[in-house]
């Protein structure tokens, strides 16, 4: 019970920083675009708290964390997809988010994704600055039985330093390796074990559940590297680690488009609330770095050109420039529907992932 009230609390927390720095992005551009912006919300369903504030801003938490919006002057829902009737005087009508120009209607949207990614990227030099850089080694902790690290002779304790001669550094190297080898080819993996340099040859990679895997796990353990960073060396690399990140974000669905890589890795809320408290309980720096790698998946899944999200708001404005005619409110409903289907159909494909995978983990 206990350690189910650590992660619920885990995943609350991690879930409502990312709420309210993606939902920041908009409210602040909103308003300095000179919007009404009318609720501010973390959560949905019943309200548990509210406060108004001087500019007529209604700031709520809402019971169920599992998301957030802010709500602008004549939208006719939370996500700003339609637009509702107003009696309002021509100088209101000009707050409202729908009567601006396109770049700033586009701006505003583009700024909740924007503002993970700058989250993301400043709070990761923060932490080049202070302490360096903190990464899982490529120290292999399991050797899963009957794959092809086994067979290779790979041990748990190896610290892998080199794949087909390219050098390792972190374990997520090893992972973007294996993502992109062709599984038939013949693969030399150089380890470290006991003070000692070996090469071993790993045959052939095996498709597990229609991912190709080496079959290790890692140590899960950080290091801190003594590298120490000034600070513009820290905001160029951590430029670079949040890239990194994105593409691998962008490989990892462009392989399950392709079918090289199944969906079976993905996590839906309740992976996320499972790995939010394996985070926090893995420590302060863990819990850190979990954090940014979400606000880094938050911001990129929402510029996916899927309706509900700012990436189809974004599409549609495209449409607009491009045509110069505003889409009808009519298309616009349909495509909420089209949205709220797709997003409820990913929520039940993952829940359906993750309730088994936790109930075996749970009661073994």
């Amino acid at each position: 019970m206990i350690q189910a009230c650590i992660y619920l609390t885990a995943f609350v927390v991690v879930l409502s920083i990312i709420v309210l720095v993606h939902e920041g992005g908009h409210f602040f551009v909103a308003r300095w675009c000179g919007v009404t912006v009318e609720e501010f919300s973390i959560g949905f369903g019943k309200t548990l708290f509210s406060r108004k504030d001087k500019k007529g801003t209604l700031w709520k938490i809402g019971a169920v964390p599992l998301g957030g919006y802010v709500k602008m002057l004549g939208d006719g829902d939370a996500a700003s997809m339609t637009t509702k009737e107003l009696k309002v005087s021509p100088s209101e009508r000009r707050k409202m988010f729908l009567s601006k120009p396109l770049w700033q209607r586009a701006l505003i949207i583009v700024a909740g994704p924007g503002m993970n990614y700058l989250f993301a990227w400043i709070a990761l030099a923060g932490m080049l600055f202070c302490i360096g850089e903190a990464v899982v080694p490529p120290v292999v902790g399991e050797v899963m039985p009957g794959l092809p690290a086994e067979q290779a002779g790979i041990m748990a304790g190896d610290r892998i330093l080199q794949m087909n001669r390219h050098p390792v550094e972190s374990y997520r190297d090893i992972l973007r390796f294996v993502l992109n080898q062709d599984k038939t080819q013949e693969m030399i993996v150089q380890v470290e074990r006991d003070h000692q340099i070996l090469d071993v040859v790993v045959h052939a990679l095996q498709e597990v559940d229609g991912t190709q895997m080496l079959g290790i796990k890692s140590s899960a353990i950080l290091e801190v590297s003594q590298k120490r960073f000034s600070v513009l060396g820290a905001l160029r690399r951590s430029g670079e680690l949040v890239w990194q990140t994105t593409r691998d974000m962008a490989l990892y669905l462009k392989q399950i488009i392709v079918n090289k890589r199944s969906a079976k890795d993905m996590r839906g809320p309740l992976g996320i609330a499972e790995a939010s408290g394996d985070a926090l309980l893995g420590g302060g720096l863990t819990l850190f770095l979990f954090i940014i790698n979400i606000s880094i998946a938050v911001g990129f899944m929402n510029l996916l050109p899927i309706p509900m999200l700012d990436g189809g708001h974004l599409a549609l404005y495209l449409v607009e420039g491009l045509t110069g005619h505003s889409i009808s409110v009519r298309f616009q409903t349909a495509l909420v529907w089209v949205g709220c289907a797709v997003l409820g159909g990913l929520l039940v494909f993952t829940l359906v992932l993750d309730i088994p995978r936790i109930v075996q983990r749970i009661f073994g």
